[in-house]
């Protein structure tokens, strides 16, 4: 796999967590799971099936473009993780546009925090 392959990855896992949340009342869901009445075993089972497995596979893509050495070796990859998918929330939670080029533009500030270069073309 080669530095494209890694960040086009990334990309891909985004454009796909964009897709999931952003569907009719994708972004609610995830609001309803901060509530503190909720049910603790809902909870549980929603990160256990949706929330682990997508920063599981963004951490493996990330871990991955480390072996090959185009992102740096001290980089935070579980704090890298949670802030690709925390934009999408923090634009949401602000009322901005969450565009089409939404995964690309994360995946490349993700990229760039990771002490990678410019993303590739």
């Amino acid at each position: 796999m080669g530095v494209r392959k890694a960040h086009a990855d990334l990309v891909q896992e985004l454009q796909s967590f964009k897709s999931g949340v952003t569907r009719r009342n994708g972004i609610s869901l995830v609001g309803s799971m901060l509530q503190e009445s909720l049910d603790p075993k809902l909870v549980k089972r929603f990160r256990e099936r949706l929330v682990v497995p997508r920063r599981r596979r963004i951490r493996h893509i990330l871990e991955r473009a480390r072996e090959l050495g185009v992102v740096a070796e001290s980089a935070d990859l579980d704090y890298a993780a949670a802030a690709a998918t925390g934009v999408l929330y923090s634009l949401a939670l602000a009322g901005s546009a969450i565009g089409p080029d939404w995964p690309s533009r994360t995946a490349a500030l993700v990229w760039r925090a990771c002490g990678g270069e410019a993303a590739p073309h």
